[in-house]
């Protein structure tokens, strides 16, 4: 029997991350996978398989905590190199929206995926895929200039934590507006600004590495999605496991190379199977 494909699914529990786990386990490939779809409480969600070599396994996992990560890639570690990881867990919390709640965004959203991708990067098979679940509320039009610019020609990962600092920062003082991050109840979008650039810094930093990596490190939109919460801004059109179809994509099918790159449909409505975007 052939070798088992390793894939991580974090925030599996429900809405989206359920239906890319199921999206997962339906494909009609041949290949076995053994998928670790992870929550916060490791719970059994009762996933099946078509292939009746894979397996499912369901750790406990809180990408806001680095001890969580680093205990969660020890015991990954046991099972060989990582050929996926969908880093789906994130939360929006501006409906309360306030300098704890903002901060909390920003440690799951941008700063726990940015680790995630960090510790599991060097444990990734020799053509791994990282897949990462930012939004279509990542645009820079919420922004001035100057933070445009800064989110679009960060060269490093400490370039996006300084303007992360500066956003709480600002949020604390009430003076998001002057800062020129936009108006307030913007955290959700913000994180997914940052963890846009961080990914396509993440794969410049792999491929500066080694140019000949084969490892391919992306983000998406899922398009406007009927989950918890694609229901705060209203009647969600498309269902979880249409939301699954971009991330799944990037995940196993032919990319021809393309790393770094921001993937959606040209609107949140459409069940396509996306492309790459500029960043505007």
């Amino acid at each position: 029997m052939s070798k088992s494909l390793l894939v991580i699914v974090t925030g599996a529990n429900r809405g989206i991350g359920r239906a890319i786990c199921e999206n997962i386990l339906s494909r009609p490939d041949s290949s076995a996978i053994k998928l670790f779809a992870t929550t916060r409480k490791g719970d059994n969600l009762g996933l099946s398989s078509t292939n009746s070599g894979s397996e499912v396994l369901y750790p406990s996992l809180d990408i806001s905590s680095r001890d969580s990560i680093h205990a969660f890639k020890d015991e990954v570690k046991q099972h060989g190199d990582v050929n996926v990881l969908i880093n789906n867990a994130g939360v929006n919390l501006d409906n309360q929206y306030s300098p704890e709640t903002a901060k909390q965004t920003l440690d799951v959203n941008y700063r726990g995926t940015v680790e995630m991708c960090k510790t599991f990067k060097p444990h990734l098979s020799k053509t791994g895929r990282i897949v990462n679940l930012s939004s279509v509320a990542s645009t820079l039009k919420l922004y001035d200039s100057s933070i445009q610019d800064r989110l679009r020609n960060a060269a490093r990962l400490s370039e996006l934590d300084e303007l992360a600092e500066e956003y709480e920062a600002a949020v604390k003082a009430k003076t998001e507006a002057d800062a020129g991050f936009g108006q307030p109840g913007r955290a959700y979008s913000f994180s997914k600004a940052l963890l846009r650039a961080a990914t396509a810094i993440s794969a410049r930093e792999d491929r500066e590495a080694n140019p000949k990596s084969e490892v391919l490190i992306n983000c998406c939109c899922p398009g406007w999605v009927s989950t918890d919460m694609g229901k705060l801004v209203g009647r969600a059109p498309k269902k979880p496991e249409e939301g699954a179809r971009i991330p799944v994509r990037l995940a196993f099918d032919d990319l021809n190379g393309t790393t770094g790159e921001y993937w959606a449909n040209d609107s949140v409505r459409s069940r396509e199977s996306g492309k790459v975007q500029p960043w505007v």
